[in-house]
């Protein structure tokens, strides 16, 4: 894959103005306070991983409105807590996928992988009693999120996603082995973009985190990335706006409720970003535009990026993980 956004050298200073929808604020605290009188209603069944170094939990919480979210919940066998607690968020398309022992779980910590709501067409994931032609777990049939309601914010798709995201931080800091005051945030493309975002809302609600990391963040300077991208969910917009050319205007004042910039502004967390300079879906620049607007309101905010030159959309993968396993050392 070329390099088709800016250069190492352009995007390093790249922090663009990007004009906050009218009522932001308002908006992202009415949908929380609108959750307030809705309780979590955890359940968590001890789930047979297959494993024998990490103990795994189905976990079903309440998100959006009350509607069900599932995750998994891994633990070292044998810890007890209270321990630190690494919150996951996932990619667009993809699912908690299979409960397998994961790097974080390995380094000693409790790890909670959510699942997004109505994806996974693409990632197969394990469902407990399936049908004797095999363990597949269900899922959105067919992709396509970005579109609907996109002359209504309070609709749309990311409105519920990101609310799920946030109540999952609370379903974090509320279990029985977690230590509320040790939780960091980690997600990968619409993973990096829940984990913003919920750093933002969280700093709005006076919820501490120890650090955030993202990973190649999607729904980031969204304009710009609709205009650069030429792969991946973006297309979905322009395929969209080609064929209603009058609702331009409304459509990005619609995706500008979630803009990961603007919560990035918000957010008081220490943050691990990654970049790949020739990503292809979440065009380079404007990961750098969500880093070099972290934490502008909050002066003193601790960032670091770790940028691959040469990588497309999976950025630094598992190099990427072994770095947060450093981070993790520190502040936790």
């Amino acid at each position: 894959m070329p390099l088709t956004d800016l250069s190492v050298d352009e995007a390093r200073d790249f922090c663009p103005e990007i004009p906050e929808p009218d009522g932001f604020d308002e908006f992202w605290a009415t949908t929380l306070d609108r959750h307030e009188g809705i309780g979590l209603d955890v359940v968590t069944t001890p789930f047979d991983n297959r494993q024998r170094a990490v103990r795994t939990w189905d976990v079903r919480y309440a998100g959006y409105l009350g509607s069900p979210v599932s995750a998994w919940l891994h633990v070292p066998a044998g810890a007890s807590g209270p321990m630190p607690v690494v919150v996951s968020y996932k990619g667009y398309s993809s699912s908690r996928g299979v409960p397998f022992a994961t790097p974080f779980a390995a380094a000693g910590y409790a790890h909670l992988v959510i699942d997004p709501r109505g994806q996974g067409w693409a990632h197969p994931n394990i469902v407990e009693n399936a049908p004797d032609d095999g363990p597949w777990g269900g899922g959105s049939g067919t992709p396509g999120w970005m579109t609907p309601h996109l002359d209504d914010p309070g609709q749309h798709y990311f409105r519920r996603l990101y609310t799920d995201a946030f109540r999952g931080l609370q379903v974090a800091r509320g279990l029985e082995v977690a230590d509320p005051d040790r939780v960091v945030l980690v997600g990968h493309s619409q993973g990096g973009a829940q984990a913003a975002a919920v750093a933002g809302l969280a700093a709005m609600r006076g919820i501490g985190l120890r650090a955030v990391c993202v990973d190649s963040p999607f729904l980031s300077c969204i304009r710009r990335s609709v205009d650069v991208a030429s792969a991946g969910p973006y297309l979905e917009v322009v395929s969209y706006l080609h064929a209603h050319p009058g609702l331009v205007g409304r459509a990005f004042r619609t995706l500008g409720m979630f803009d990961v910039v603007h919560f990035a502004s918000r957010a008081r967390a220490r943050a691990l970003f990654s970049v790949a300079m020739m990503d292809p879906v979440c065009p380079p620049s404007t990961a750098w535009a969500a880093f070099n607007h972290w934490g502008e309101r909050n002066p003193g905010v601790l960032k670091d990026i770790n940028v691959y030159p040469f990588a497309e959309h999976g950025a630094g993968e598992e190099v990427q993980t072994w770095n947060q396993l450093g981070l993790l050392a520190q502040v936790l």
